[in-house]
């Protein structure tokens, strides 16, 4: 079905060719098939459009055009002063013609806007469709092609980047692998570019991480006080959802195992050590700078046993064991939820699988062979699964590739390119039309160019809003 009801036109600017002889000898009008009510004449297709050409609404057998030429001479004619032509009705013909040039200029705007809005709704439906939706796609894509055709038949090119569709009903996410507690200049430019960006079409820059990471809450907050990330905005961290973790729920913090014939040896204000009766070292335990339970090392024979680290809560968050012919090797991992049951075992050793996730009930509910899997599996079947949702994704993440799968699930993946010169062989892939790719967040300009120009698929490309620089008045 074509979705535009247009006619054929020989070339782009027919209507401003003022060779063509229609221009040069207009039709008269017939008087007799003049509407007052409408102010034109109905039998002129010319007639329709812009200024008309009776002036002042008089009637027509009594005015001071030149159209009628009866028997009988129009009352009241102004004397013709010297030098002044007869005819003075061009000024209105040309009047109405630039009108009308105006109004098509204007029409050809609204519609590179409209066919350029579309095809980027029918790339952003490609994008986000499973690969098994046939139908879909090939509506989408027939579509494109009819898009294609009418900008190339009114501009005379379909090479025009569009901007990305943003649903306004989707949920739109950062994705970091962690998030850093001092972050650098080029990160917190990317946050506050990504904010500004979204907000200017009224959506919120959410974000997704999924590094192991105790402070994590805190430093997001630290992120929105800063003003790098809206204050509305929230952070999703795989572990923190895994396990359960939520500073609005009451827990019970952890106590230090101590057995009656065990001493304490004061290290520093935050570290002790606890020594048994023969003197051998025990525990080592750590707190934090508000004296809050952090890290308790476990000793026989003076090597280090396994390793407990709570939350900022206070309760225990994980566990490792160390290889006790190696002291600094983790051979595993486990991951407690808040109320003390295991979610996660990390196996570092070809003994048993490498990450094993269990239900509330201790009942293994899937292995994974990588943390790649493991966050695929987290982000579809658990953080993604309501609703509509868009991950933008940095094209230098370890996890870019990986996340890439997820268009299959029907969640939109969007790359990040802030900077042309890094990641160089990614970005060979993205322009390259390996990854497959029909849309890209450009850092700059520049990337944004560089992209277009390169790209040997057809791509939708947002660069991100500038930073604006303040301005500081001189002191007098």
């Amino acid at each position: 079905m074509s979705f535009f009801d247009r006619k054929k036109k020989d070339n782009d600017n027919n209507y401003s060719d003022l060779n063509n002889s229609s221009y040069q000898t207009p039709q008269q009008p017939d008087q007799n098939n003049f509407d007052p009510s409408q102010g034109q004449f109905n039998n002129d297709p010319n007639m329709g459009m812009g200024t008309q050409f009776t002036p002042n609404n008089q009637d027509f057998n009594n005015n001071n055009n030149n159209y009628y030429f009866g028997p009988q001479e129009p009352q009241n004619q102004a004397p013709i002063q010297p030098g002044q032509p007869e005819n003075e009705d061009w000024e209105y013909t040309e009047q109405n013609l630039q009108n009308t040039l105006d109004q098509s200029a204007d029409l050809k705007s609204q519609l590179r806007s409209q066919l350029l809005a579309d095809r980027s709704y029918c790339n952003h439906i490609l994008r986000t469709v499973g690969s098994d939706q046939i139908d879909e796609r090939r509506q989408a894509t027939d579509r494109i092609n009819d898009i294609n055709d009418s900008l190339k038949e009114w501009f005379g090119t379909d090479e025009m980047a569009n901007e990305i569709y943003l649903d306004p009903n989707a949920s739109y996410f950062v994705f970091t692998d962690d998030l850093a507690a001092n972050p650098d200049s080029d990160t917190t430019a990317m946050w506050q570019q990504m904010t500004m960006t979204l907000a200017e079409r009224g959506l919120l820059a959410n974000a997704i991480s999924v590094t192991y990471n105790d402070q994590i809450d805190a430093t997001w907050m630290n992120y929105q006080d800063a003003g790098f990330v809206d204050g509305n905005a929230y952070l999703l961290n795989m572990y923190n959802e895994l396990q359960g973790r939520n500073l609005n729920v009451s827990v019970t913090p952890a106590e230090i195992p101590f057995d009656a014939d065990y001493r304490v040896q004061h290290v520093t204000d935050k570290v002790d050590k606890i020594l048994d009766a023969n003197d051998k070292l025990v525990m080592e335990v750590s707190r934090d700078s508000n004296h809050q339970l952090q890290i308790i090392r476990h000793y026989k024979d003076d090597q280090v046993l396994s390793r407990d680290i709570f939350d900022v809560n206070g309760v225990i968050s994980a566990t490792q064991f160390y290889d006790h012919r190696n002291a600094n090797k983790v051979v595993r991992e486990n991951f407690y939820r808040q109320d003390g049951t295991l979610v996660l075992i990390k196996s570092y050793t070809g003994d048993e699988p490498y990450i094993q996730l269990f239900s509330e009930g201790n009942v293994l509910i899937s292995i994974f062979d990588s943390d790649e899997d493991l966050i695929v599996w987290w982000l579809k079947n658990q953080a993604l699964k309501q609703g509509v949702s868009t991950v933008f994704v940095s094209i230098g993440s370890d996890f870019y590739k990986k996340l890439l799968s997820l268009r299959d699930s029907n969640i939109e993946v969007i790359p990040i390119v802030m900077k042309q010169s890094e990641n160089a062989d990614r970005i060979s892939k993205l322009i390259d039309g390996t990854d497959k790719v029909s849309a890209v967040i450009a850092g700059t300009d520049q990337v944004n160019t560089y992209l277009n120009k390169n790209a040997k698929n057809k791509m939708d490309i947002t660069t991100l809003k500038e930073i604006e620089t303040p301005i500081y008045k001189e002191q007098e």
